[in-house]
Formats: structure tokens, C-alpha cells, sequence
């Protein structure tokens, strides 16, 4: 079932010492369809037989790493309300293949039947379910934003001084939707974790955040902004771990990834582990991809 081979560390990926708490970044995608990313992929139900058999699938791959905690993109001071939640699907109360109605602990959803099509819920409250762990831990925050940009009021030529090739996100968009509807979830993962080494993501961040251009991320505090969260992510991956854990399993939107690896390589106790060796193989040649 697994593509598992503990000899083999992708390119990019650091080699874990004995000391090391290791962390699995396993890049996912909204599976709820909240609009929040710049490109959002159109994500269909996962409540379809289909893609729950796909969903057992992929928990099956990635709990051959064997992790001793599960963490998840949602704030940290919601951790309580979050595990109460978790503790609703592992005693079987509420199910990952029916419909239900509750409140998200993410502040920007606000749809009562969307929480349960979450890659939280759908991922990684099942996936520690399967392990048969009593918690998850929830590690996102987001900083305060600064009430001015000092940015803003700057005489800056913002206009391209290079020629440099950026992915249109028109196309982004276009070629995740295809992606995804032709593909099974874990061969989905697969990609998307994959295509994290080729940087699409910070590309347009850095671009319109170095330039300070008039668009999303166009400053540089917004640059800082984002490795500000981030950074917060990995301080609440070694609050909320225990002196005994060898190994996490973070799942993380796609995007934060790249930044997520840079952190956790600096971090003298944390290195960075790719899912690829548990996820479908894919045929690099074929797709063109070098």
C-alpha cells in the first residue's frame, strides 16, 4: 500500500540526528472550500464514498511513520473546544462520513456544515484516531496586524527590474482544479507536497512583498507578517509536545510548507521530514517536470 522507504530523503530535506524531535510536514489543501488562500482550489465533497476510501487511504500511508502527536492549523487558544470536538468523532458520537452541524474553531468560517468536510477533521482528527491518540494539538496564530505600514507611504518604483517568469495564478488555479478532480486523494497529496519544492507560493509573496507592489503581500512587513505566524507555529509545536515525543505529524495548508522546512532546519531541536516516501509515487519524467 505505502510507497515507504526510510533510506530515502528527498532532495531538500534535512537528515535527522538521534536527538532530534522530527516533524512531518504533510501539505494538504481546504478541503471545506473557505476562499482563503490566494489560489483556492475547488475542492469537491469529501463526504462521497469515494473520496472517504481515499481519505482511509491516505491516514493508512501516513500512519506508517507512526507519529506520537498529531498537530493542526487551528488557533491555539481554541486547543480545548478543538479536542472536545475531536473527542465527539473518536467516541463515535459524530462520524467523518456523515454531515454535522457545529461551529468551526477557525474565526473566518462561519458555516455550520463545513467544519466536517475540514482537512482537520477529515485528516487529521482521523488520522490520530487511527493511532489512538487521546489529543490533537493546535498550534496556528495569527499575529496582530500593525495599524500602519510604513510602506504605504513610500515614493517606490514598485515595477519589475528583472526578467523573471512568475506562475500566472490564473493557470495555478486552473491546473489544481484538474489536478484534483482527476486524481485520488493521496496521489492529490502527493502533488501538492511535491510541488511545494518548486517555491510557486513564495515566488509571488516575495515578488509583490520585496517590490512593495499595490496587491496582496505588496509590502515588506506583510513578508514579515507571514514568517511572524509561522514562526508562532513552530514555538506552539514545542509548547504543546511532551519530553517523551519522537516524532509529529503536522498537517499544514500546502502554502506554509517551504517557510515551515527553512524554520524547522534552523530550529536546533526540530528537522523537517517530507511525507513523499509514504504518499504515491508519481512519475516525475512523464509530467515534464525536471
Amino acid at each position: 500500500m505505502a510507497n515507504r522507504n526510510d533510506a530515502r530523503t528527498p532532495n531538500g530535506w534535512p537528515e535527522p540526528t538521534s536527538e532530534q524531535v522530527q516533524v512531518m510536514l504533510l501539505g494538504t489543501y481546504h478541503m471545506d472550500n473557505p476562499g482563503l488562500d490566494e489560489v483556492n482550489v475547488d475542492a469537491d465533497d469529501v463526504l462521497a464514498d469515494r473520496r472517504q476510501a481515499e481519505l482511509r487511504d491516505l491516514v493508512a500511508r501516513v500512519s506508517e511513520w507512526n507519529p506520537d502527536r498529531v498537530a493542526v492549523e487551528r488557533p491555539y487558544d481554541r486547543n480545548e473546544a478543538i479536542n472536545d470536538l475531536y473527542w465527539e468523532f473518536r467516541s463515535g458520537e459524530l462520524a467523518y462520513d456523515r454531515e454535522a452541524s457545529f461551529p468551526s474553531p477557525h474565526s473566518e468560517r462561519d458555516e455550520l456544515t463545513t467544519e466536517c468536510r475540514s482537512e482537520i477533521v477529515q485528516v487529521g482528527f482521523r488520522l490520530a484516531d487511527h493511532l489512538g491518540h487521546e489529543r490533537v494539538a493546535a498550534i496556528d496564530e495569527y499575529p496582530s496586524e500593525p495599524d500602519t505600514d510604513p510602506f504605504e507611504d513610500r515614493d517606490v518604483d514598485s515595477s519589475r527590474k528583472t526578467d523573471i517568469e512568475l506562475a500566472d495564478n490564473d493557470t495555478v488555479q486552473r491546473e489544481s482544479d484538474e489536478r484534483l478532480s482527476s486524481s485520488t486523494i493521496p496521489e492529490y497529496f502527493a502533488w501538492i507536497n511535491d510541488k511545494e519544492e518548486r517555491r510557486e507560493n513564495h515566488d509571488f509573496m516575495f515578488d509583490r512583498g520585496i517590490r512593495a507592489a499595490d496587491e496582496r503581500f505588496g509590502s515588506p512587513l506583510a513578508l514579515a507578517y507571514w514568517y511572524d505566524r509561522n514562526i508562532r507555529m513552530v514555538h506552539h509545536l514545542w509548547r504543546t509536545m511532551d519530553a517523551t515525543d519522537d516524532r509529529i505529524l503536522f498537517l499544514v495548508g500546502a502554502g506554509h510548507v517551504r517557510v515551515l522546512r527553512h524554520l524547522l532546519t534552523e530550529a536546533p531541536m526540530f528537522c523537517p521530514v517530507s511525507p513523499l516516501p509514504y504518499l504515491p509515487a508519481r512519475d516525475r519524467d512523464a509530467e515534464g517536470v525536471a
